[in-house]
């Protein structure tokens, strides 16, 4: 048995286990196989091997339930499904796309594919990947970055089950430019780092960016600085508007590093393979 704290720090123990934690705390628990003992379900009826609990005054008490032999998960009636188009509309498929719970793997497929016999309000990531010079953009929904939070509702009928469609730009190799964005305070330190957890890159939050091409008014894709997108494979030749979030919290926009420009906002002819530094003070 295992509990974990966001995704990273983690407790082990044998069953019966008894774990302290403050009062509060998001935490998930774990249940794994052992030997010849096999994990069924929760005694809840969950029937994710991850659970999540938030720490109270009292005590939380858990019941996994486990056979001898390995079992088939109960079937449900919640599925996701996850299409991909280019930005044409035109169908493309064979794009890796995963479900995670609290950051752990759930289950895996490629374009178009369907997830079933998922639980119901579990709040599930979906996350799609790019491939052979297809880069993700958005998803048809407007969510710009490559991660969907979702939580199928059992109290509603309507949603059952929830469909995704992901798309993608194609970019020539000979055409392609990189084109990364960095946010730092003054001393250097950067706000958005990746870090390598249970087999997956995880990412520390960043600042919020868009990226807008040529002349239209709405972004086409979007990423935390730090995260997975970056740097972006882009069209070269084009031109592209930056916008960065102004504040979150206690970060304020400064300056961009190479042009002392106060403006989070700014446009860029890419010619060429390009790193843009974007300063934020921390009051």
């Amino acid at each position: 048995m295992e509990l974990r704290e966001n995704s990273t720090y983690t407790v082990s123990a044998l069953t019966p286990a008894t774990f302290t934690v403050p009062s509060g705390l998001n935490s998930t628990v774990v249940a794994s196989d052992y030997t010849n003992a096999y994990f069924n379900q929760w005694s809840n009826g969950y029937t994710l091997r991850f659970i999540p609990v938030v720490a109270n005054a009292t005590s939380i008490s858990l019941t996994a339930i486990y056979t001898t032999t390995p079992q088939t998960p109960p079937i449900t009636k919640y599925t996701i499904s996850v299409n991909s188009t280019d930005t044409n509309g035109t169908i493309v498929s064979g794009f890796l796309v995963d479900i995670r719970y609290d950051g752990f793997p759930v289950a895996s497929g490629y374009t178009p594919v369907t997830f079933r016999s998922l639980e119901p309000g579990v709040g599930f990531q979906v996350i799609v990947y790019w491939a052979d010079s297809y880069y993700f953009r958005h998803f048809s929904d407007g969510q710009l970055n490559r991660y969907q939070i979702v939580t199928l509702n059992s109290t509603n009928s309507d949603e059952n089950s929830i469909g995704y469609t992901a798309e993608y730009q194609y970019v020539p190799p000979g055409d392609a430019a990189a084109l990364d964005v960095i946010a730092e305070l003054p001393n250097g330190t950067m706000i958005g780092t990746t870090f390598n957890s249970t087999d997956y890159i995880q990412h520390t939050p960043g600042m919020w960016l868009t990226v807008t091409l040529g002349d239209s008014t709405m972004p086409f894709t979007g990423s935390f600085t730090g995260g997975s997108l970056l740097p972006f494979v882009l069209i070269m030749g084009e031109s592209y508007t930056i916008e960065m979030t102004s504040s979150y919290g206690n970060y304020r926009f400064a300056y961009w590093k190479d042009n002392n420009s106060t403006d989070p906002s700014r446009t860029l002819a890419l010619n060429l393979n390009s790193t843009l530094i974007a300063i934020y003070n921390y009051v």
